[in-house]
């Protein structure tokens, strides 16, 4: 009996030792570091309490002429710079969750007592996301409408989220560093191995810096027909 037991508990110990799942998505502490640029989730403005905003932070290309794909405002992110985001309504839960995106992008919940400071009056708590890889990261708040399918690892208890979100999401494009913005690389015909920017036609301030299909909707490129 006393061998049963300690063979269990040695299997119980290999398998806490285990892998990490793939889909396991505990949420992540604030990044190390002075952000390149904060994001507001939620504010008190002029009496009235505004929700996340859509926004795209990125670098804006202009796109009218394939054949010349130049830069054009906005502010370029790069792989290893930071963004603060910030709830400027502590005592209410607010945090930022990624569904798909080139790395895993879930934060904890923003509330006191976690990362609150004051400035000018107002207190807020903040989370700092360090974005690693190139790509699109399309974020959204989960306290806010529904965020996509639940799912629950059977081992871990862990939660995250698949599918489509009807809660406003923002998002922030990160191009790699000496990146080439052709027309090749918008038709995806570049050649293998080409460094191509991931933010050419996704921030926008004009039709002009979005393909042909698509027009400049709160600042993202959206899709003319569908608005998605």
């Amino acid at each position: 009996m006393r061998a049963r037991l300690a063979l269990c508990l040695a299997l119980l110990l290999a398998a806490c030792k285990g892998p990490v799942p793939e889909d396991f998505r505990p949420v992540q502490d604030s990044a190390q570091g002075d952000p390149r640029i904060s994001v507001s989730m939620n504010r008190i403005i002029s009496g009235r309490y505004r929700t996340i905003a859509p926004t795209c932070i990125g670098q804006q290309y202009v796109v009218s002429n394939p054949a010349d794909i130049q830069p054009a405002g906005g502010l370029p992110m790069r792989p290893g710079q930071i963004v603060e985001f910030r709830n400027y309504q502590p005592d209410v839960p607010t945090n930022v969750t990624a569904l798909s995106s080139p790395a895993a992008l879930f934060s904890p919940n923003l509330v006191k007592p976690y990362n609150v400071r004051t400035e000018t009056d107002e207190t807020y708590s903040y989370w700092r996301y360090q974005f690693s890889r190139p790509g699109v990261y399309e974020y959204f708040d989960t306290n806010m409408g529904e965020p996509g399918r639940k799912v629950v690892d059977s081992y871990y208890g862990t939660v995250s989220y698949i599918g489509e979100s009807n809660a406003p999401k923002a998002v922030v494009c990160v191009d790699a560093p000496n990146c080439v913005a052709s027309a090749e690389c918008l038709a995806g015909t570049a050649p293998a191995g080409t460094a191509c920017c991931s933010c050419v036609g996704v921030c926008c301030t004009l039709d002009a810096h979005c393909t042909s299909d698509k027009t400049c909707l709160r600042g993202r490129c959206v899709d003319r027909e569908s608005g998605e």
